[in-house]
């Protein structure tokens, strides 16, 4: 009998360590910046998150090009912490007296994440700014903070255009990681010269788009793996799951938004576009692309995201006091 209970005990031991070493590989995918490879078969698995299109990837490619060879100007900031934060930035030879502040999605750069999007606002007069979040790009940092910290660094990058671009104002445009950025910065823009935020597929918190892939992609509960993902968060990088929650900053809301989403969009689902509408306390707009997926609708639509973009823009300035 006693050793039936020893041999118990050391199963249970086992079993807890491999737990915890699965947490440690799902909190490097989530988090950091250097990443173990992941196996095929998990990324088709992943809700939303294994979608390859042949022609999307030529123009994505094609798109880039195109970006590069525009009159971009690398600029870099230095945080209060000493981390040095890179941005380029696209400035029209003829303004039109606007500036948009564009923040990417997560293992990103602002190049990449905006070379659709970019072109089209500076052939429109747009001045651009685009910010390689903390953990991504040429920024410095070792993970991302999935709003925390890029919200409080994009707070920095508001301050840069208020300094060059005075009197000039600017709205913030953020695609998934980067939407839930910007909704992170809507309760703190208050006396800057933030007229307006658009939220592209945008998720509620990083806990509820965790949760919500963990029941939908592999039917798991939340605990204990989230539970346990968390506390490394928490002990290595210094923020909860729970802090990233742009649901919450919309209810404090102080800046008009649109929330722009693709109707197909599986991996930060389509529902949550309309929970973060219904929760947002200030003016806001809406607008669904029908067929779209994950951080494509402005590839998917153009025309329309463009034109529901400068009406919300317009009405902005209109609104203002």
């Amino acid at each position: 009998m006693k050793n039936v209970l020893i041999g118990i005990l050391i199963a249970a031991a086992v079993l807890l360590v491999l737990l915890f070493l699965l947490c440690g590989f799902i909190f490097n995918q989530l988090v950091w910046r250097k990443t173990f490879r992941l196996p095929r078969f998990l990324s088709k698995i992943i809700a939303g998150g294994g979608i390859r299109n042949d022609t999307y990837e030529h123009d994505a490619a094609a798109a880039l090009e195109h970006l590069k060879s525009l009159p971009l100007r690398r600029l870099t900031l230095t945080a209060p912490d000493g981390a040095q934060l890179i941005a380029h930035l696209l400035v029209p030879e003829k303004p039109n007296g606007k500036a948009v502040l564009a923040c990417h999605g997560s293992r990103s750069t602002g190049l990449q994440e905006f070379r659709f999007t970019a072109p089209a606002l500076y052939e429109k007069g747009y001045v651009v700014l685009m910010p390689d979040h903390r953990g991504c790009g040429e920024s410095d940092g070792k993970y991302m903070g999935y709003g925390t910290h890029e919200s409080t660094d994009s707070l920095l990058w508001v301050q840069y255009l208020e300094t060059h671009f005075p009197d000039m104002p600017i709205f913030l445009l953020g695609v998934s990681l980067g939407g839930a950025t910007v909704l992170m910065m809507s309760d703190r823009v208050k006396n800057t010269a933030v007229r307006g935020i658009i939220a592209d597929c945008a998720y509620t918190s990083a806990w509820a788009e965790f949760s919500y892939q963990l029941h939908t992609s592999f039917h798991l509960p939340d605990f204990p793996l989230l539970h346990i993902c968390d506390l490394y968060c928490r002990m290595f990088c210094g923020y909860s799951f729970r802090d990233a929650s742009p649901i919450d900053a919309v209810r404090r809301a102080n800046a008009p938004i649109l929330f722009i989403h693709g109707a197909d969009d599986l991996y930060v689902p389509y529902y949550m576009q309309g929970e973060l509408y219904d929760a947002c306390v200030t003016a806001k707009e809406k607008l669904t692309v029908p067929g779209a997926v994950h951080a494509r609708s402005f590839y998917t639509a153009p025309d329309a995201y463009m034109a529901a973009m400068e009406q919300f823009i317009a009405k902005c300035l209109e609104d203002q006091p």
